[in-house]
């Protein structure tokens, strides 16, 4: 599941591939427009001869503007959602989506294999675009303060790690970087907010800050040095998420998991508390 880190590799990337691309043609694969939330037909049609004017991202959502000033795009990755920029004569990717023909002879391809993510095509997201207008502070916005952050952790209860990926909380976080964050602080995964201390709500706070900054640069660096394409990520620079059976590598202690709902959750019983 793209996070904020690989969003923001997103947001950048395709910000300059983009820009001022017409789309010439778009082709949906029938079998796999279930990720559409807007008529297939329609879709196609209304996408068709417009020009790209920038993208942005809000919480875990990609947002596509056109020149023209009309209806956006709004993408939600989910789990699997992933974008291709190549050639039109590059080989074609399985679970592709849809693919957008744009000018220059290149391609802009939605990947999806789980068929999750949700594809929104409207000039009002607020209305047309479930849970966009719900969606808090990025985790990263210059402007979330540590009090505005402490603030809004008091309103919200229940364990933390539920807490740090309720996008109506802050924008951005998911399963793995939850984890990263709540290492980084010291704190275990499974703590309800009202038992954390002042002190906790300030390393919580810097930890987010901190962990997903240099997250951002490690993703950017990785794609630069050409480690992946566009469409794939490589987390294997992360400290505790997904390092089931090793050692803790701060204390030594042996990495815990839990698994609950089809997701696992990874942390220190030594140093997390």
């Amino acid at each position: 599941m793209p996070e904020l880190p690989e969003l923001e590799l997103l947001r950048v990337s395709l910000t300059g591939y983009l820009a001022n691309k017409s789309v010439l043609s778009v082709a949906v694969d029938p079998k796999r427009q279930v990720v559409l939330r807007y008529p297939p037909a329609d879709f196609a049609r209304d996408l068709a001869g417009r020009t790209f004017a920038d993208v942005t991202r809000r919480g875990k959502f990609l947002e596509f503007s056109f020149v023209d000033g009309g209806p956006r795009l709004f993408v939600n990755p989910m789990l699997g959602g992933r974008f291709a920029y190549c050639t039109r004569a590059a080989p074609a990717l399985p679970s592709t989506c849809f693919t957008l023909q744009l000018s220059g002879a290149m391609d802009l391809r939605f990947i999806d294999a789980v068929q999750m993510a949700r594809v929104y095509m409207t000039d009002d997201p607020d209305a047309g675009v479930p849970a966009y207008a719900d969606v808090g502070p990025d985790a990263l916005d210059p402007e979330l303060t540590f009090e505005t952050f402490e603030h809004r952790l008091r309103r919200h209860r229940g364990e933390i790690k539920n807490v740090l990926r309720n996008q109506a909380f802050v924008g951005g976080m998911g399963n793995a970087y939850s984890d990263e964050v709540l290492f980084e602080a010291h704190i275990r995964p499974l703590r309800r907010t009202s038992t954390l201390k002042p002190d906790e709500h300030r390393a919580l706070y810097d930890a987010m800050r901190s962990t997903l900054a240099r997250a951002v640069e490690v993703v950017r660096s990785q794609y630069a040095a050409r480690k992946h394409p566009l469409h794939k990520q490589d987390r294997s620079f992360l400290k505790i998420h997904g390092k089931n059976k090793t050692q803790c590598p701060r204390c030594g202690h042996r990495v815990s998991t839990i698994h609950s709902g089809g997701e696992s959750t990874y942390f220190c019983r030594g140093c997390q508390f």
